[in-house]
């Protein structure tokens, strides 16, 4: 498995769990080796479906305030 797709299962799973601080970090990684915000978001509407709108919405709050952290993708 590729580093980008590895990171993208991490931020997933982390998600799924609702672990948010480990999510942040994830997050980070998972833009720093090239997942991209559209990849990113499609992880919450798969997260949405499978683990629950809630944790979802929870991961995407998370992953709005890394996006605003740093330049664009």
């Amino acid at each position: 498995m590729d580093t980008r797709t590895r990171a993208l299962v991490s931020v997933t799973i982390a998600a799924t769990l609702g672990v948010l601080e480990p999510l942040r970090g994830q997050l980070r990684i998972a833009l720093h080796v090239g997942a991209t915000k559209e990849e990113i978001a499609e992880v919450f509407l798969q997260v949405a479906v499978y683990a629950g709108v809630a944790r979802a919405f929870d991961g995407y709050q998370v992953a709005a305030q890394v996006f605003a952290e740093g330049p664009e993708r």
